[in-house]
């Protein structure tokens, strides 16, 4: 991968350097701001839009149902200029039947034509519609996110907006579909790809895209959260949406194993993800809900309905450093050995189907949300079906705030420009088979440092008011 790197500078270049650097301290900026979002409870927000209309059972899977105008903005506060819809679409749920989900499709200002579709699925970690993107990227202000007072419930991930606005700045066409669906789902096997898959089917069924149908060029891209749905999608495709032109999947960080989670997050700052990982689960089984029950301490209830009714800043922010023995009477290994426990934590794993597209796998060795041993063997187990797969294990040290936020910073670069590749068709993804790199640092690798500058500009441009990849 390190001969993919761009050669020589020019002056030009220098100054996009300049901007780079300015670029690094927005997108810290960003980062910071999220772990201020408040996220508390309130009424749960009410949109007829999200109520799918009678008979849509009987459409296919990526039929649009509704659609409507919006504005997605960035920090919930400056609008990203492009033109973006609402979808509300037939899927499927996690046992077959009909169901529906809602998208967030943008592309460039200008006509609509054939261009590269980017499938980009948020970290959204929660059971409320207030968190879902298709909410928070269209909903809010910049003060209602910075005044805590207000606990609005609203969530916001700024860096993987700037994203977003990053791939409208290369000329692509963005989905960002709610991978939970419109009972705001998190965590739930098989549906988040579905959802995923659907929302692709459902912008290129939208005429005002102009994209060619079947034949356009699909990606997908996420992380963490993200990175759950888009492993998901990325095994069911071949057999569920097998006419994509799916020309690449880029998963980072997808939380394979949560037992091992519940381990390597105890005593962590991002340790709150583990009630929000019970609850999911509990939404999806009332006999795993159960079950739990007895096993958890007041302090354990009491974050496990955190979790249910907040947005992820306040689900992860509000319990940093805790221990799990806080929250549970029994030992974790005691409360894995219920039998209906470990049916649905095994279910959740992906590895049973096996991806056709070509993949790039993203993880750090020391991330304590996403398992590295366990993200290696699905690879393993993806690679020996015969899979095409390019992983990356990052080495950042541990540390007391973990390496799961880092790496996501540092690895975007990586992935966009393996995207890149994929979309465009400028020159091979990869091989056939699979390729395992280790690397100090993904902040050294050179990806990095190239895709600052087209950050920094996604950024700073969408603050300065600018069209996004207009004319591309």
């Amino acid at each position: 991968m390190e001969s993919q790197a761009r050669a020589g500078r020019s002056g030009r270049e220098s100054r996009r350097e300049r901007r780079g650097r300015w670029g690094a301290l927005v997108v810290s900026a960003l980062v910071g701001l999220t772990t201020l979002a408040a996220g508390q409870a309130g009424a749960e927000v009410a949109d007829d839009f999200y109520t799918p209309p009678a008979g849509y059972a009987a459409t296919a899977p990526g039929t649009v149902l509704d659609s409507r105008p919006v504005v997605a903005k960035l920090l919930q506060q400056f609008p990203i200029d492009a033109q973006a819809w609402q979808l509300l679409y037939r899927t499927t749920d996690g046992e077959g039947g009909p169901y529906a989900a809602v998208t967030t499709v943008l592309m460039p200002r200008g006509p609509a034509r054939p261009r590269p579709l980017l499938s980009f699925q948020m970290a959204y970690d929660a059971l409320r519609r207030e968190c879902m993107p298709s909410y928070s990227l269209t909903h809010g202000s910049l003060t209602d996110l910075l005044d805590t007072a207000k606990q609005s419930g609203r969530s916001t991930v700024p860096s993987e907006a700037a994203l977003v606005a990053t791939a409208l700045s290369k000329g692509w066409a963005v989905s960002v579909p709610d991978p939970g669906g419109v009972e705001d789902r998190f965590l739930t096997p098989r549906l988040m790809g579905y959802t995923v898959l659907d929302g692709i089917r459902a912008a290129e069924n939208f005429a005002p895209l102009g994209l060619p149908g079947a034949a356009t060029r699909v990606a997908g891209w996420g992380y963490s959260g993200g990175g759950v749905a888009t492993s998901w999608a990325a095994e069911v495709q071949p057999r569920y949406a097998p006419e994509l032109n799916a020309v690449g999947f880029a998963i980072g960080a997808p939380v394979q194993d949560l037992e091992a989670a519940i381990h390597t997050a105890d005593g962590r700052s991002t340790v709150g993800l583990v009630p929000l990982g019970l609850a999911s689960i509990s939404k999806d089984s009332p006999e795993f809900a159960q079950r739990l029950a007895p096993h958890l301490t007041p302090a354990g209830r009491d974050a496990v309905e955190l979790a249910r009714v907040s947005c992820t800043a306040t689900t992860v922010g509000s319990v940093r450093f805790r221990r799990v023995s806080d929250w549970l009477e029994v030992p974790v290994d005691q409360l894995m050995a219920d039998p209906v426990i470990r049916r649905e934590v095994e279910i959740r794993k992906r590895g049973s189907e096996t991806p056709t597209a070509p993949l790039y796998v993203l993880n750090g060795l020391h991330d304590e949300v996403s398992n590295s041993p366990a993200v290696d063997a699905l690879v393993d187990r993806w690679c020996a079906a015969g899979a095409s797969i390019t992983q990356i294990r990052d080495a950042v040290p541990d540390s007391p705030m973990g390496a799961h936020g880092v790496v996501a910073l540092t690895g975007a670069g990586g992935l966009l420009a393996w995207l890149d590749r994929a979309l465009t068709g400028d020159g091979p993804v990869q091989g056939p088979g699979c390729t395992v790199r280790t690397v100090t640092s993904t902040a050294l690798e050179p990806e990095f440092a190239q895709g600052l500058p087209e950050f920094a500009s996604a950024i700073l441009g969408t603050l300065l008011g600018q069209a996004l990849g207009a004319g591309r």
